[in-house]
């Protein structure tokens, strides 16, 4: 028996109680009151401290990136293992495979969390969108591969619930021992149940639909890297029928080589490699911290409708990131250096394994470095946090190649033009459609077909 089924509310309906609305409304209010008094404490106190804590991080940024530098080749030749066939080298050694010529969908960076704020599905109007494509691959008999953040234990405040996580959070990291970490398992494993239940249709797809028949796959990214934890992996498998997180998965040529290898894609990231996320955690700390202020807006919130629209209409590069040589970051908020990554692995190449990452947030295919030459077995699913759309990666097992789609409704106006003709389901009354990103001339921007008038920047 699937876990999460016997946690289903009972059919026989609540039962009979007392007429405490007023109760409750009130003690919401006082809840949410406090909420807001904590995270602007928080925003205080982290002002007070910014002359201490702006030079620490700066200088723990040099050395992380210093250190990422140095497993860029490590990293290559765990790809070249790989495609060999072989184990990568441990600790980051748990591989999952996939026949190549089976058809997969691949998505990351969903971010599912608990009620609130921090809600980035809810709030963008995708948790019933990501449902409707689960059915849609279920059909189609697609292995489905969740390749890295796709549960969310950064992320706090945002409700009381969330102001109560971070404080407990901040306060069990602490403790030290085998009593620390049995307490940080056990808030984890909580929080997990929270998330869980506040996304419960899409962990039943999975558990009952695409786990039992072996078409299920997930990989750990930096923001749910509790899953490192073999203790909390299995607390997942218990949610998803039994499949436990990998670092890797692989889709298998017959002979055993690499058609593509699947991965989050931190592992060379300055801030949020794995052992060394200390600084990308605490960046979103202070980035919820600061969307918690009322009147301001934290820079690394959830994207804009306008962003959607931009994808779509090709107004977004289709290139390769770049990050500062001292501090790995950028002024986008990027700390993945995909340029570095591209010179090392021998992107323009048109050969050796498809390499397909998360993380960025930015869907790509075959991205430009900048010289110009394509990363040509690259490709990006981008995430599933755009406002009214999710974007992702189908692989076609009969060509075994990659192609980037992004899935949205298709009852807005302002994206009329790019869905019409694309509609392959509906959820709830209201109609799906399903766009296969195209690169234009020259592979500068990545966008869908236009209809309709609707242009692109040539």
């Amino acid at each position: 028996m699937v876990v999460i089924a016997a946690r289903l509310p009972s059919a026989a309906g609540p039962g009979p109680r007392c007429d405490d609305g007023g109760v409750r409304s009130i003690l919401g209010k006082v809840a949410n009151f406090l909420a807001n008094v904590w995270g602007i404490v928080k925003f205080v106190g982290s002002c007070l401290l910014s002359p201490i804590t702006i030079p620490l991080v700066a200088w723990r940024a040099a050395v992380n990136f210093s250190l990422a530098k140095s497993r860029v080749a490590a990293f290559c030749h765990q790809i070249e293992a790989l495609d060999a066939g072989v184990s990568p080298s441990p600790p980051y050694d748990r591989l999952g495979r996939i026949d190549a010529g089976d058809d997969v969908f691949i998505s990351s960076d969903l971010h599912r969390c608990f009620r609130g704020r921090r809600d980035w599905l809810g709030v963008q109007d995708v948790k019933e969108l990501y449902v409707a494509l689960l059915d849609h691959y279920d059909r189609q008999g697609a292995h489905l591969v969740e390749n890295g953040d796709i549960e969310d234990f950064w992320m706090v405040g945002g409700s009381p619930y969330g102001q109560a996580y971070d404080l407990i959070r901040g306060v069990l990291y602490f403790i030290p021992g085998r009593g620390g970490l049995e307490l940080r398992r056990a808030l984890f494993g909580r929080h997990l149940q929270r998330i869980v239940e506040n996304n419960l249709l899409s962990y039943l797809r999975i558990a009952r639909r695409f786990a039992p028949a072996g078409r299920y796959h997930r990989v750990v990214g930096n923001h749910d890297d509790v899953f490192l934890d073999p203790v909390l992996s299995t607390e997942l498998a218990r949610h998803l029928g039994g499949v436990e997180p990998t670092d890797w998965v692989v889709l298998a040529r017959p002979d055993g080589s690499a058609a593509a290898v699947i991965t989050h894609g931190h592992q060379t990231d300055g801030w949020n490699a794995p052992g060394r996320s200390g600084l990308g955690n605490f960046a979103t700390w202070v980035g919820n911290t600061v969307s918690d202020v009322p009147g301001l807006e934290a820079p690394e919130s959830v994207p804009r409708r306008s962003l959607t629209l931009d994808l779509l209409a090709g107004r977004l590069r289709n290139h390769l990131l770049t990050v500062s040589d001292t501090f790995g970051t950028n002024t986008g908020y990027d700390s993945l250096d995909e340029e570095r990554l591209f010179d090392a692995i021998g992107g323009a190449s048109d050969s050796g394994p498809w390499l397909i990452f998360g993380h960025t947030h930015l869907p790509v295919f075959q991205p430009l470095s900048r010289t110009g030459v394509p990363w040509y077995r690259y490709a990006n699913s981008g995430s599933g946090i755009w406002n009214g759309m999710i974007t992702g990666i189908e692989w076609d097992g009969a060509t075994q190649t990659p192609r980037v789609v992004a899935w949205l409704w298709a009852d807005q106006e302002d994206t009329a033009g790019f869905t019409e003709g694309n509609v392959v389901a509906e959820r709830n009354g209201r109609p799906v459609a399903r766009i296969v990103l195209e690169t234009d001339t020259g592979g500068r921007h990545l966008r869908a077909p236009a209809r309709r008038g609707v242009s692109s920047p040539g």
